[in-house]
């Protein structure tokens, strides 16, 4: 007989004598169940485990609720407004501030306009109260610009002589008559190349300019001697500008007493005036 014969001849022997014998079989049958009490695998239920996670995802909440809730708080402590948060929170992105348009330069014509009328108006008591001073210095590129061209009561802008009438051919040539007088005076003005305001002024004396008479003579009388033109009173102060010349013809730009201008046409031929109102 073969090892391996023999050793299932054996426990075959075994079995028989564990089956013969009541003794053992009941020892053998409590030990089984005693293990198998102690040794019973772990119970599966998917309800138990769903309500355990769910416990989980809520307790993960609550934690980052609060959390955020903690964080909102301390910024609440920085808004501005003394750290009091009593000022909304700003957005989140920042609308972008319009800046503000740049002012367009000013025209040399306006400039004109501006400073002469309201210089021969200040210098005279009767029209001064009709002079803002403040829209005068808007004229100019700063502070210390109105100060030198402005001087005291407006002399330093006719050049230190009382004037009442200004013939300016342009900013750069301009002159002055009191009365019907053309003084010996020429004045021109500095531009602020950017703003087109005016930052200084330049006097010398007239050189031989003849002026224009017939516009002085049209103006330059006070009272009822004076024209009245576009329904305006005879002015006690005027402003020639911006000159236009044809073949037999030239004319002016009026300003009366600072108010709005109108055309003024000379005829060169017979000295007739002409009108034209706006």
């Amino acid at each position: 007989m073969t090892p391996e014969r023999r050793d299932a001849t054996n426990g075959q022997d075994a079995e028989h004598g564990a089956a013969a014998d009541p003794v053992l079989e009941a020892e053998l049958a409590a030990a089984m169940g005693e293990f198998a009490a102690r040794e019973q695998p772990p119970h599966f239920d998917p309800r138990a485990i769903a309500r355990a996670s769910g416990a989980a995802r809520r307790s993960r909440l609550a934690l980052a609720a609060g959390v955020a809730a903690a964080a909102a708080a301390a910024v609440a402590v920085l808004v501005p407004g003394g750290g009091h948060g009593d000022g909304p929170l700003p957005p989140a992105t920042g609308t972008p501030t319009r800046t503000a348009a740049p002012s367009a330069p000013l025209d040399p014509d306006a400039a004109v306009r501006g400073l002469f009328p309201a210089a021969t108006m200040y210098q005279n008591p009767g029209t001064r109260g009709q002079v803002r001073l403040a829209q005068v210095r808007a004229l100019f590129s700063g502070p210390a610009a109105f100060t030198a061209v402005w001087g005291e009561d407006g002399l330093g802008a006719t050049c230190g002589a009382r004037a009442d009438g200004v013939l300016a051919a342009d900013p750069s040539s301009v002159l002055f008559y009191r009365g019907t007088t053309l003084l010996d005076r020429h004045a021109s003005l500095t531009l602020d190349p950017v703003t087109g305001r005016i930052s200084g002024i330049t006097c010398g004396p007239r050189r031989g300019d003849p002026g224009d008479p017939t516009v002085a003579g049209r103006y330059g009388h006070q009272g009822a001697a004076g024209a009245a033109d576009c329904g305006r009173p005879a002015p006690a102060t005027w402003l020639a500008d911006t000159p236009t010349s044809g073949t037999v013809v030239h004319g002016w730009t009026v300003t009366l007493d600072g108010a709005p201008p109108f055309m003024l046409g000379v005829d060169d031929t017979t000295g007739r005036v002409s009108v034209t109102c706006r």
